[in-house]
């Protein structure tokens, strides 16, 4: 009973910082001459560090870690990495020790992020690409050899516990806005936040995700699992709750494919949605989402009237890989 009460009022703390995600009603040309209303749901205020979606896919990993007794933390990412800066900033924060595994060889100077995620205390470990996309079990060995145990957070929180955390982000939709809107869009990269926030929303609801891999190999697959694993567990946790998990994964405006050099007609829709909106985007991942929207608003794909909502998951420290600005 003592831990079931634990774990409600994690959750009731997840939910009330969720609930204080502001909305803000968009004017954007792009939709608008369609008829369609924007609504951008700013995730990338509820925290300066762990921005947008990475805080809700750490906060049950960091439980986690607390009540398992593990007294470090482990993830993989690039020079560039949002979620490794966010694990940085959270383990500094909570005081846990975190291990960042980078894919490539260590440069002669550090990425800005990187900088900042050694600063707040995370240990580096440089993996040359080919022994990155190894064996996992035989890299994973040689980790503990080096460091001794530690709590595993898979590259971009991408499992089970990011999944639940994000479906803070449905639940508060819904409570902000009721039966008022059609769609949540959100981009995708590993899956596991289009699945939790499809888990959070009502069963009338889609949640659309925009991928930003050009290639999808078994990302569907990986949607479709996280996404059933977390509505048998919140049925487990909290069965009073009516969930869906209806979501669409949409493909074709990757941009040439994670962490790329962008188009030309990418970088320059960049600097006219920033010009117009007063909204600042990273270029990896909700870039690309607020392209998709407009390529498909262009193309009728939402009737006049539809109301949407889009939500901006952080990460504009990756701003800092792309310079100059686009605007």
């Amino acid at each position: 009973m003592i831990e079931a009460g634990m774990a409600s009022v994690e959750r009731d703390v997840l939910h009330q910082r969720a609930l204080e995600v502001p909305l803000q009603a968009v004017p954007w040309s792009a939709v608008n001459n369609r008829g369609i209303e924007l609504i951008v749901r700013r995730d990338d205020l509820i925290d300066p560090y762990q921005s947008g979606n990475k805080f809700y896919k750490l906060f049950y990993n960091l439980q986690a870690a607390r009540e398992q007794g593990f007294n470090q933390l482990l993830s993989f990412g690039g020079a560039y990495s949002n979620h490794l800066y966010a694990l940085a900033a959270a383990g500094h924060s909570s005081g846990i020790a975190t291990i960042g595994v980078v894919r490539g060889e260590r440069p002669a100077q550090l990425s800005p992020t990187l900088q900042d995620a050694e600063a707040w205390g995370m240990q580096l470990y440089f993996v040359p690409r080919a022994a990155y996309r190894a064996d996992n079990d035989v890299l994973l060995h040689q980790l503990r050899a080096s460091y001794g145990n530690f709590l595993l957070v898979p590259e971009g929180g991408s499992n089970l516990l990011g999944a639940r955390g994000a479906t803070a982000m449905g639940w508060a939709i819904t409570r902000q806005l009721g039966d008022t809107f059609d769609a949540v869009c959100v981009p995708c990269g590993t899956g596991s936040t289009l699945a939790g926030l499809a888990c959070g929303l009502p069963r009338d609801k889609t949640a659309l995700g925009f991928s930003v891999l050009k290639g999808q190999g078994n990302l569907g697959c990986e949607i479709n699992r996280l996404s059933q694993e977390c509505l048998a567990l919140n049925a487990d946790t909290d069965p009073c709750r009516v969930a869906g998990a209806q979501w669409r994964l949409i493909s074709g405006y990757h941009g040439g494919g994670y962490a790329k050099k962008l188009p030309p007609v990418l970088r320059d829709f960049w600097r006219d949605f920033e010009a117009e909106t007063g909204i600042l985007l990273e270029p990896v991942y909700s870039l690309k989402m607020f392209w998709g929207i407009a390529c498909l608003a262009a193309q009728g794909y939402w009737s006049p009237g539809t109301r949407l909502v889009a939500v901006h998951t952080g990460g504009l420290q990756g701003r800092r890989g792309f310079l100059p600005s686009p605007v």
